[in-house]
C-alpha cells in the first residue's frame, strides 16, 4: 500500500519523456567532451615536447617574412 501512495503522490507519467530526453542529452554532452578530451591535441601534462612551445622572442617561424628588420626594432619588456 505505501508504494502505490508513493508512485500516486511522486511519479507522474507526463514527466517520462522530459526524463528521457534529458538522460539522452547528458549522456550525449559527456561522450563528446570525452572524445574531445582524449584528442591527440590536448597535452594534459606540465612537460610540452611540442617544439612550438619553444620559439624564442625573436625567432621567425613564417616562411616568408615580409618586414625582416620589424623585430630587431621590437623589443618585448616583461
Amino acid at each position: 500500500m505505501s508504494t502505490r501512495a508513493f508512485l500516486k503522490t511522486w511519479y507522474r507519467p507526463e514527466v517520462s519523456p522530459i526524463i528521457a530526453v534529458v538522460a539522452v542529452a547528458l549522456s550525449g554532452a559527456s561522450y563528446y567532451v570525452f572524445r574531445l578530451a582524449r584528442h591527440q591535441e590536448v597535452v594534459w601534462t606540465k612537460d610540452n615536447p611540442q617544439p612550438w612551445n619553444k620559439v624564442e622572442q625573436n625567432q621567425t617561424t613564417k616562411f616568408i617574412n615580409m618586414h625582416p628588420g620589424l623585430t630587431d626594432k621590437f623589443k618585448r619588456e616583461w
